[in-house]
């Protein structure tokens, strides 16, 4: 194996909607299917809706929580904080001389004003954005668009995935599944398969 490619959201980053909403807000349980839950943040990801357009067509939706949506939308990055032990392990990967990569649905607004940002993410080699390529997983261009961007063998590639789907998804164009639905086992799954 030479190429580890890491899923953001429930990988590298915490991302719990509902626990944030529940830190300010009474009603989150509404807030969180009209915004978190709404099959437009799907479009946000895609890159084929703006923030700015998914605030106008819920607002107009629900007007009684316009004050809400607006609030949450600016300030929602602010759940996405890096899984320190697992981000930490990037370094090590780093070190062992794998070369590091990232597939993650991510909205270009949460890309531009966090995800940039962060310093570890100089480690990556190249990071492929759904809201950026108009391409989402579990698509299989998407994985078929990593490959060929980056000019890698699928067979020498590891993608890490907290969705069944995306990883049936990248196993289908011949790359390497590690299914992860709790985060906390990253380091024991790869040690398991003696990466780490």
């Amino acid at each position: 194996m030479k190429n580890i490619v890491f899923d953001l959201g429930r990988v590298l980053l915490s991302y719990e909607p509902l626990e944030y909403l529940k830190k300010y807000y009474k009603n989150y349980d509404e807030l969180n299917e009209i915004i978190f839950k709404n099959p437009l943040w799907l479009k946000l990801d895609e890159g084929t809706l703006t923030k700015e357009e998914f605030i106008e067509e819920v607002t107009q939706k629900y007007p009684e929580y316009t004050h809400e949506i607006k609030e949450i939308m600016d300030n929602w990055i602010e759940l996405l904080t890096p899984i320190k032990e697992n981000v930490k392990l990037l370094s090590i990967l780093k070190d062992k001389g794998y070369d590091l990569y990232v597939i993650s649905n991510f909205h270009k607004d949460a890309y531009n004003r966090y995800l940039k940002n962060e310093s570890w993410t100089d480690l990556f080699n190249g990071m492929i954005i759904s809201a950026n390529e108009k391409i989402m997983k579990p698509d299989l261009k998407i994985f078929n668009l990593f490959l060929n961007r980056y000019n890698l063998n699928s067979d020498e590639t590891l993608f890490i995935d907290d969705s069944m789907p995306n990883i049936k998804a990248c196993e289908k164009v011949g790359i390497h599944g590690l299914y992860l639905p709790d985060s906390s086992l990253l380091k024991t799954k790869l040690e398991e398969l003696h990466i780490i």
